[in-house]
This record gives structure tokens, sequence and C-alpha cells, in this order.
């Protein structure tokens, strides 16, 4: 009796874990499913990109507008730059740069099939306050990345990615648009 006892808590134990995970999955999904269904989103954001070497961060403020098609990251201050991503990739071409496009736009519009190919993928919460935990899936990728940490409710509001070097970049958005 002890035996069948023990057994069924391991049975109920690994049948709450996969709950647990199913749930978690189940989350990322619908979080994805909401940033997807928004065929144009215009924000604001603020970055603030700490690097060892400098003693304060560097602080850059603009705006963003997503759709389907790609992503405008306008840097208005303290520098005027305007970086576009496609589905080709950035605006400036080549290989480095059309990987990050990829990345970004996938991030902004929290496509998983896309980033499930380079991370591991940890949700927490509900639809209404949510974080996505990115974890690199590859050797390679881990070289130059830690992690990356999404956040928000209705929208995609915070991106904290943190480097191998230990260099980090956090991105804060506000003030959403979204248009038809």
């Amino acid at each position: 009796m002890n035996d069948f006892v023990l057994s069924t808590k391991y049975l109920l134990a690994a049948l709450l874990f996969i709950c647990a995970a199913a749930r978690a999955d189940d989350l990322a999904d619908r979080v994805a499913a909401r940033l997807a269904s928004y065929p144009i989103v215009r924000a604001e954001f603020v970055q603030e990109r700490t690097v060892a070497s400098l003693t304060k961060p560097v602080v850059s403020t603009g705006r963003l507008v997503f759709s389907r098609e790609g992503l405008t990251w306008q840097v208005e201050t303290p520098v005027k730059a305007v970086m576009t991503f496609s589905a080709d990739g950035a605006s400036d071409g080549g290989a480095a740069q059309a990987e990050m496009g990829r990345l970004v736009r996938a991030l902004v519009a929290g496509d998983l099939r896309e980033l499930r190919q380079s991370f591991d993928i940890e949700p927490r919460g509900d639809l209404e306050r949510w974080t996505l935990q990115l974890k690199p899936r590859t050797l390679e990728l881990a070289q130059y990345l830690r992690g990356i940490a999404l956040g928000g409710g209705q929208h995609l509001e915070a991106i904290d990615v943190v480097e191998a070097s230990g260099d980090r970049l956090k991105v804060r958005m506000k003030n959403f648009v979204v248009t038809p």
C-alpha cells in the first residue's frame, strides 16, 4: 500500500508539473496572440543603456511604429536617428543587421515561433500583467547574450536585455496608440 501511495504522489506531482507547464505555454501563446492582433502600434520609448566602461547610463528617447510589415525606431534625443526593420532585415543591410531586425521585430510582435528558434521562453503572471523570460538556446547566442525579459499587459511595455559582458539595455514604452 505504501508503494501505491508513493507512486500516486509522484504521478500527481508529475501531472501538476505538466499542467503548470501547459498553463505557462498557454500564457505565452495568449500574450503573443494579443500582441499580434494589433495592426499598427505607435508608442513613445525611453531606452537606457548601461555600459561597464561608462560611469552613467546613456539615455535616449523617441517613438516607434510597429506594423506587420516592419518596425520603425525613431530616436529623438540625444541624437536623431531612424532605424527601420522589415521582414528582410534592417534598413542599413548586412547579415548582423538582418538578424537584429528579425529579433527586434519578433520581440515587439511577440512572435513566439520566431523567438523559440533562438530562446527558451519562461512565461510568468497572467494576461493582464505578464513577463516572458528568454534564455539563449545556443552557445553562439549565449556568448553575447545572457537573456531578455519582456513585460507588459495590453502591450509590450518593457524590454530588458542583459549581455554576456554585463552591459544592459532597458527599454520602457508608453502612450500606446493602436490604429487600423
